[in-house]
């Protein structure tokens, strides 16, 4: 069969997986729904269609060489390598972070979603909480997007989880000083670049040697 790689089915198997997730997860999403899990005759081989899906992705990603905002609306934040998340809100300057949608009401987190795979419920208001106790700033490095790039970094942090959601597999009410911690996107990588995740301590004695 043939398929064309398209952003509208990349960005609704981001949006599928989570809202974040790394290309290879993405392609092997798109070729599940629409190509009967198969690559299709007009591609050469895998590499050439996941190659295909990220030029793709790179063309909406705001960290691009030559991206334009004035021709383009951001759909992709490359957090990554050839790790993306959903760039939902990207151009607003009330920042939810990208990983977090809204969930029911008080602090319940972690409820699991049945789409294509298993995804977690984030709770904004815990986010909100969190940052009010903790502020803006990395609590790593404490690096300030509002310091470096004025207006445009405003409110703007990533809200890392000290305990995965995805370890816990359940419901769960969230402590919003304890459990969440206020993270630039350079260290909120870092710590997951190893499973499990790094401790925040333990990023700061990467960061010193």
């Amino acid at each position: 069969m043939k398929y064309t790689v398209n952003i509208k089915d990349i960005e609704k198997a981001l949006l599928d997986l989570g809202g974040e997730a790394k290309a290879k997860a993405i392609q092997d999403l798109v070729l599940k729904v629409h190509c009967g899990e198969s690559i299709p005759e007009n591609y050469q081989h895998e590499k050439s269609f996941r190659q295909t899906i990220q030029r793709k992705m790179e063309d909406y990603c705001p960290q691009a060489e030559g991206f334009d905002a004035t021709k383009r609306e951001p759909k992709f934040i490359r957090v990554g390598h050839g790790l993306y998340k959903h760039a939902a809100g990207a151009n607003q300057r009330d920042f939810p972070a990208i990983e977090e949608v809204e969930s029911l009401e008080g602090l319940i987190e972690g409820t699991t979603k049945v789409i294509s795979v298993n995804a977690y419920e984030r709770n904004t208001e815990a986010r909100k909480k969190c940052i009010a106790h903790h502020g803006y700033s990395c609590n790593c490095c404490g690096f300030s997007f509002e310091r470096t790039y004025g207006e445009l970094g405003k409110a703007f942090i990533h809200v890392h989880h000290v305990k995965p959601l995805a370890e816990i597999k359940e419901s769960y009410v969230v402590d919003p000083i304890n459990d969440l911690v206020p993270l630039c996107a350079n260290c909120h990588a870092m710590v997951h670049r190893v499973s499990p995740p790094l401790s925040i301590e333990q990023l700061k004695v990467e960061l010193k040697s």
